[in-house]
Order: structure tokens, then sequence, then C-alpha cells
């Protein structure tokens, strides 16, 4: 977990990713890296789907996906928000999984079509569900 810099927002970040956040505003001479604290995970659960524009080939099932919530995410957010988090980052699936508990991420101006290991965050910005 990491507070952001007062001269940005104050915000103190949970990462509940496997990877390393980084965060990015272009005023900053480097950005600010969040390590992971503790990954959310979400059960994935099928649903019958409808085939793309009228489909129909024999053997092959459509499906929808939803994740839900598990009993291990919900303690993790219960530690993260018992330890000050403000805000809870995770991955867009943990975002679906935990509407209100846990957002995801959106790139910062400049970076939304970058490798990986180049990607920066916008820490001004979270999508919500």
């Amino acid at each position: 977990m990491k507070t952001l810099p007062n001269g940005l927002n104050g915000l103190t970040v949970f990462n509940a990713t496997p990877h390393a956040i980084r965060f990015w505003r272009e005023e900053w001479n480097e950005p600010v890296e969040v390590g992971p604290d503790e990954i959310i995970s979400a059960q994935p659960t099928e649903y019958p789907g409808r085939a793309p524009g009228g489909c129909r080939v024999d053997g092959v099932k459509f499906v929808r996906v939803g994740f839900a919530q598990t009993d291990e995410g919900m303690a993790v957010i219960q530690r993260a928000s018992d330890a000050g988090a403000d805000v809870i980052v995770g991955s867009i699936i943990a975002a679906q999984a935990y509407p209100g508990l846990v957002v995801g991420m959106t790139p910062a101006p400049g970076y939304e079509r970058v490798p990986p290991a180049e990607k920066r965050m916008n820490p001004d910005k979270f999508v919500v569900f």
C-alpha cells in the first residue's frame, strides 16, 4: 500500500494485482510505483450466450462469463480497508466482481497503446462497475 504524493491527490492505494502499478502524470519526473499487496480473485461463471451474427455451427457453444465474489477476496478487501486504503485497485475482472469496492485502472494519457513494461497508469481516473 502506498500514499500518492500530496501534490497529486494524496490517495492511499492498495494494489490487489500481481504486478507493480506505475502511476504517471506529465509533470512528474518519475512514475510513482505501487507494489503488489494481496491479489483479489473472482470466480468465473458461465451463462448461455447467443451466437454472434446468428452464426450456427454444430458443436460450438457460445457463453457469457460473469465474475462472482469469493470469501477470500472479501477478506482481502476488509484487510485493505482496515489498513486505511482509500482505493483498492484490482484487475478489470476484480472490479466487475466487487462493484463499489474494487476499481480498475486507466492508462495515463499517451500510454494507451504501449507494451506492458512501458505502461503508465492514470492516478486521477479509475474504472468502476
